[in-house]
């Protein structure tokens, strides 16, 4: 049986988007207009001020918590605009495997912004504590951790560089660019083994509740959390790449 959760967030100085609103956004990526370019400059506009935010969105969260839920293999956990009556456009998912105590795959719809998904991962950590899961693990992906690396070029970090060398700093700046390296035609394993280790550290310091560049909402859902294992280059698809390097923080509870 699924239940729906309303989930509101305090309402912005701005009025709050119509789902009707919110439907023309998300059309913009329809079809040819599905392009990486594309899909930066939706979620640049919803961080700007005039933009269709998350906090003017009031959502709900659809997922199935019946009276075994705790023994059930898979489910998954979706957010929907609240007037979505039809649970036609989702905005977000996250995959739950409440037997193992586990959470993963969150992934927000292109044209919406990171918000999305930490809302939805800390709910569906709150649902998995409610069943009475002792043990839980969540594997969060590090949004934002490319234009965290780009913004600085962190890869020539004097020090980063003097402990990994010039090969893993050329391979950083591959993986951040999506372009393979000079000398190579494509961007794959090679680069990827070469850019491990400086790619591992800069991770960790980004994944660091400490740090101001990481989204405030992962910072609250890692409270109470234990890192245990960064994990590079696991998600391939095109926008993990570009976003977070395919990179996952592994997260026990």
């Amino acid at each position: 049986m699924s239940a729906l959760f309303p989930w509101r967030f305090s309402a912005a100085a701005s009025p709050l988007l119509s789902f009707e609103e919110l439907k023309v956004h998300l059309s913009e990526l329809d079809g040819k207009k599905n392009t990486p370019e594309r899909r930066a400059e939706l979620c640049d506009r919803i961080h700007s001020p005039d933009g269709p935010s998350c906090t003017r969105i009031i959502q709900k969260v659809l997922g199935d918590t019946n009276d075994d839920f705790s023994q059930q293999d898979t489910t998954y956990f979706r957010l929907h605009h609240i007037d979505d009556d039809d649970l036609s456009h989702p905005l977000a998912q996250i995959v739950v495997e409440p037997r193992e105590g586990r959470l993963y795959g969150a992934a927000p719809h292109p044209a919406l912004p990171i918000d999305v998904v930490a809302v939805l991962e800390k709910h569906a950590l709150e649902k998995l504590r409610e069943a009475g899961v002792q043990r839980i693990k969540i594997d969060v992906a590090l949004f934002g951790l490319c234009k965290w690396i780009l913004d600085k070029k962190r890869w020539k970090d004097a020090n980063l560089v003097a402990k990994y060398g010039e090969e893993a700093a050329e391979a950083v700046e591959a993986v951040v660019l999506g372009r393979p390296r000079p000398g190579h035609s494509v961007l794959g394993v090679g680069t990827f083994r070469a850019a491990q280790a400086m790619w591992e550290d800069l991770a960790n310091q980004y994944g660091h509740p400490a740090n101001p560049g990481l989204v405030q909402d992962h910072i609250a859902l890692f409270s109470g959390g234990r890192v245990v294992e960064t994990l590079p280059f696991v998600d391939l698809r095109e926008e993990a790449m570009r976003d977070f390097g395919g990179t996952l923080l592994r997260i026990h509870y």
